[in-house]
């Protein structure tokens, strides 16, 4: 029924500390996917907008993707969407129905479990006689999917900025091998799948050429992960003349690499460093040693890229000696910007499958509270463990987000960062206040 319409919907996440950073380019890539197949397409994101603003257009299926801490509101755009067209089929998927398919609402007609594309085409062939859940992930080869539909919203209206200058996100690859215990990515994700660097070099000199936009940020889990596929997409980008961003991962790539990086226009990286304490990197399964995160910082900074590390707070086994360590850890290694999360125990992870192996006593399950970081520049606390509970946690986590506030950081920051720092002084103190 190629006359079907289609609204892909991407949910606002009020209470994030950005709420309209990058395009939904999940949803992107699902409605390229759509269009080449013949079906009418629109692409609603309703970041950053008030419920009552919102605008949701008629259609016989809507996608909604969400994650854990949006999902009550995707199940208000569910109604809304019901309210629009009775008779319409609503499809929920993303990161919190893969992880926990079975615990989605009924508000939902239809539940979508990994990678969407494929999916969604089996859910438009079937209409209206449609399961209750599909799954079908994309081959390996991501050459033959089509590029993701910007044509399809604005790409102006994001607030992510290199240098100061607007950027567009891109993928160049699918999936991580990794399988670290505080992901709630699904094992299918654990394949690579790639797409070929002369691909993704065509399509970022047709982003150039249509949109002016010289700035990439490359969302790929792992962008460095095959060094010779890295050095000839590397080999085909330089002559772009862009600047990117990407995320790299400890203990897999050398100093060159890095090297080669800078020269083809990579003005910063980031690493899930997570902690300074090994005991922490090896319960949480990362599969890195702390001199791993020495060398890539040091190999960043000699070659003049950025270099951006992300930690976890409060994974258990976190204990005052452990946050210490990783204190230590920034003092020694210097990097040059930071993300701080809080653990977040996402259903599909090991630490929601098996709470008691990991020593957690209690663990909250009210989702609206599954925020890493939020506009309080702190995150949620969801656990109490055998090593901390929620209470001594929370001090623990304040002190550290004080210490890393005031500390220098360097490059070019995002305006929510420019915010924690010149906010988050006053929001901790607040927090503070609320707790005594």
């Amino acid at each position: 029924m190629k006359n079907l319409q289609v609204e892909l919907i991407h949910p606002p996440h009020p209470e994030g500390l950005e709420d309209k950073l990058d395009a939904p380019l999940g949803l992107l890539y699902i409605a390229s996917t759509l269009e080449e197949a013949g079906y009418d397409v629109r692409v609603n994101d309703l970041s950053g907008i008030s419920q009552k603003d919102w605008q949701i257009g008629s259609a016989d299926v809507y996608g909604i993707t969400t994650y854990v801490p949006s999902i009550k509101v995707s199940e208000e755009i569910a109604r809304a969407c019901r309210e629009t067209n009775k008779d319409s089929k609503i499809v929920v998927g993303g990161a919190h129905p893969t992880g926990a398919p079975k615990e989605m609402s009924s508000l939902f007609d239809i539940v979508v479990m990994g990678e969407g594309e494929l999916a969604f085409l089996d859910i438009l062939k079937d209409f209206p006689n449609n399961k209750r859940f599909y799954q079908r992930a994309l081959e390996r080869d991501l050459d033959q999917y089509p590029n993701a539909a910007y044509h399809l919203i604005d790409p102006f209206s994001y607030k992510r900025t290199i240098d100061g200058e607007h950027s567009l996100t891109i993928l160049t690859s699918r999936g991580c091998p990794y399988r670290c215990n505080f992901c709630g990515l699904d094992k299918s994700h654990q394949t690579v799948k790639k797409r070929s660097p002369q691909v993704v070099a065509a399509e970022i000199k047709d982003l150039k050429e249509r949109y002016g936009i010289t700035k990439y940020n490359f969302q790929d889990d792992i962008f460095t992960i095959d060094r010779k596929r890295l050095y000839e997409m590397l080999e085909l980008i330089k002559p772009l003349d862009i600047g990117f961003r990407a995320f790299g991962r400890a203990g897999i790539n050398n100093q060159e690499d890095y090297h080669r990086l800078k020269d083809a226009g990579c003005d910063m990286l980031a690493w899930g460093i997570e902690s300074g304490s090994q005991e922490i990197l090896d319960r949480m399964n990362k599969k890195s040693t702390i001199q791993d995160n020495r060398n890539v910082i040091k190999w960043a900074k000699e070659a003049g890229i950025t270099a951006r590390a992300f930690f976890i707070l409060g994974f258990p086994g976190e204990t005052k000696e452990t946050i210490e360590a990783t204190k230590r850890f920034i003092d020694e290694t210097e990097p040059d910007q930071f993300f701080i999360s809080n653990f977040v125990p996402y259903p599909g992870t090991e630490v929601w499958d098996h709470p008691e192996k990991f020593g957690v006593t209690n663990l909250e399950t009210d989702f609206k509270n599954y925020y890493q970081v939020d506009k309080t520049f702190s995150g949620s606390v969801n656990i109490d463990t055998e090593f901390l509970s929620a209470e001594e946690f929370r001090e623990l986590e304040l002190d550290f987000r004080e210490w890393i506030i005031r500390r220098q950081w360097g490059g070019k920051i995002l305006d929510s960062e420019k915010e924690i720092k010149a906010k988050g002084l006053e929001k901790i103190k607040q927090l503070r206040s609320k707790r005594s």
